[in-house]
């Protein structure tokens, strides 16, 4: 009886495991409705890669209707079972959405699980004080990590925001990444000065009510007018993904110069091409100015 128990166990593990591979087979080659079908039975199941994966279509409307709320749900469901991709997706798409506080949380523990993208936002995050206590240096830090990863973007951002700060701030950085590396949390900062719009843009940060200046997507910050359209120039080179007909806006920042495409008149608008650029791969962030 056992045996039997035990052969049954083995071909009901297959059958899960093969429902999560035709899906992941099918999610490849473009069938998303077909993949989202093959998830289904996984996913009820507790299995991580179906449940991200059927976050990913709720958030993309590939082979299901968009509904960002459902993907926030499958992607905690996933990222609770360690997912770490599912981590990362959580915490950028609740900050692209301009929960910053909340997004902390799901990016931290996706950065120090090795993920680029998370340790690049919220280097950006903490750099700048959005949705936490603002820490350049240590800002700077998760966002060396994330060129050690291997993200490109980070490599430019990198020597961007490290020109802001001193050199035994950046010390400080380089020193801090380093420990991210080996897997040391970083220790906070002693003293934490407030946050300023001045270094890095805010995020959806516009205020409720009547308002003039339109929604657009910001793509960078860069030290120079000359840097971010070289940057502009560089994406439109080799971006299938941006749209015909987007005009960037050049918009000073303190010290910085914001790279912003679009003027829309409303906010779904301007996240509509920020998740098209995010599912490319290219980081965004919704604003208003």
């Amino acid at each position: 009886m056992r045996a039997w128990v035990l052969a049954v166990g083995l071909v009901l593990g297959r059958a899960v495991g093969a429902s999560t591979a035709e899906g992941l087979e099918r999610w490849r080659s473009g069938d998303h409705a077909g993949a989202v079908a093959a998830f289904q039975r996984p996913a009820g199941e507790g299995d991580a890669e179906a449940l991200f994966h059927l976050g990913q279509a709720h958030r993309l409307g590939l082979g299901a209707a968009r509904d960002v709320d459902l993907a926030l749900d499958y992607y905690r469901r996933a990222a609770a079972r360690g997912h770490v991709a599912a981590m990362a997706n959580l915490g950028i798409t609740l900050f692209q959405l301009g929960r910053r506080a909340e997004a902390m949380e799901p990016l931290r523990h996706a950065a120090h699980r090795g993920d680029a993208r998370a340790a690049y936002v919220l280097g950006l995050a903490v750099f700048s004080g959005e949705g936490a206590a603002r820490d350049p240096v240590l800002g700077l830090a998760y966002v060396l990590r994330a060129r050690a990863l291997g993200l490109g973007l980070a490599e430019a951002q990198a020597e961007r925001l490290a020109r802001l700060l001193s050199p035994e701030a950046r010390l400080r950085a380089d020193a801090t990444a380093r420990a991210l590396a080996a897997g040391a949390p970083p220790a906070p900062a002693a003293v934490r000065a407030p946050a300023s719009s001045a270094e890095v843009a805010p995020v959806d940060a516009a205020p409720a009510g009547p308002h003039d200046k339109p929604w657009g997507v910001q793509l960078g910050a860069y030290t120079s007018e000359a840097a971010a359209r070289a940057a502009w120039a560089a994406l439109v080179a080799r971006s299938a993904d941006l749209p015909p007909g987007q005009v960037p806006r050049f918009l000073p920042a303190g010290s910085l110069v914001r790279l912003v495409v679009g003027a829309f008149p409303d906010r779904d608008s301007a996240r509509a091409l920020c998740r098209r650029l995010a599912a490319a791969g290219r980081p965004c962030f919704v604003t208003r100015g």
